[in-house]
């Protein structure tokens, strides 16, 4: 059955998400930003609104609602959809480290539906790779490289990004969200983490560059987060077992190597393949995007952050 969908913020990631809905047959039925004229460009079939309370306040009835707005606002809209009792999904992270999720935790254990987006464990690599593990193919797993590094040209992301009284922090908490939540998703818990992390471009307060170290069961890990202003190398997710190997690119495309096989997959269009997958993940109900499932992730960057200000 085709849904009626709500999206809130009409930006870049606001138009992945609606493309996402429109592909899997739904409807984007109200869109909200407090620039009009952009939440009437998301979808010319919608019903446009300066503020989420007008958008409630419609006479158009929604079956879901997709959260895109920047990252200090997401709270405070989950908040508020799941008191309406509309199942969401909110983009990463579904809270800014400092944000009090004490409301939302109370919401969640109410019954609210909600499910986080955590677009990286879409991308068909990481699926096969989950599966790979799973299924004992790589054996024991010993090491675990995850090198998100991205070229950010002046301009490339809005100012709030490197505000942290209102980002919550860096690319520690804009990246690392992916990085720690998917190295959670794929070890199990992580002990003795611990994190160096510092600027790298000029004019921020926030920190450009971090690096995460950790220990999952038998493996021991390395997470490297960094904004650059040249073009990163050697990136990707790297992990090694006994008995083989994986390996996925910053494009999508992956490589699982064992002592019985090699398998590959090409890159993909990241910012759509993944969304198309997430949505119908997020259709169907499927585990481990809960936030009984981010939450730990988030507590463990503020650890980050307050270690980091002490040491």
């Amino acid at each position: 059955m085709s849904r009626r969908v709500l999206v809130v913020g009409a930006g870049v990631m606001g138009h992945r998400h609606a493309a996402a809905v429109r592909a899997a047959g739904d409807r984007v039925a109200l869109a909200v930003d407090a620039d009009l004229t952009r939440a009437r460009a998301l979808d010319e079939n919608a019903l446009a609104y300066g503020s989420l309370a007008g958008a409630l306040a419609s006479p158009e009835t929604v079956d879901a609602a997709i959260i895109a707005t920047p990252s200090f606002q997401h709270l405070d809209q989950l908040v508020t959809l799941a008191a309406a009792g509309i199942p969401t999904l909110v983009e990463k992270p579904h809270r800014i480290p400092g944000q009090d999720p004490a409301g939302l935790l109370t919401a969640v254990s109410g019954g609210a539906e909600v499910f986080v987006g955590m677009s990286t464990r879409h991308w068909p690599g990481y699926v096969e790779l989950t599966r790979a593990i799973g299924a004992g193919e790589l054996g024991e797993i010993v090491g675990y490289t995850d090198r998100m590094a991205f070229a950010l040209p002046e301009g490339a992301l809005p100012a709030w990004y490197f505000d942290r009284s209102v980002s919550g922090g860096g690319v520690l908490v804009t990246n690392g969200v992916h990085a720690l939540d998917r190295a959670r998703a794929l070890l199990g818990p992580l002990e003795k983490v611990t994190a160096t992390m510092r600027p790298v471009l000029p004019g921020h307060d926030t920190e450009d560059h971090a690096r995460v170290r950790f220990r999952a069961g038998t493996a021991t890990g390395s997470i490297e987060l960094l904004w650059a202003a040249y073009e990163p190398v050697a990136t990707g997710l790297t992990v090694t077992g006994t008995r083989g190997a994986g390996h996925i690119a910053m494009d999508g495309s992956w490589r699982i190597s064992t002592r019985d096989a090699t398998r590959t997959g090409d890159a993909i269009d990241i910012d759509t393949v993944p969304f198309a997958a997430q949505w119908q993940a997020f259709r169907t109900g499927a585990a481990g995007f809960s936030i009984d499932d981010l939450e730990p992730t988030l507590t463990l960057i503020e650890s980050l952050y307050r270690e980091a200000s002490d040491g």
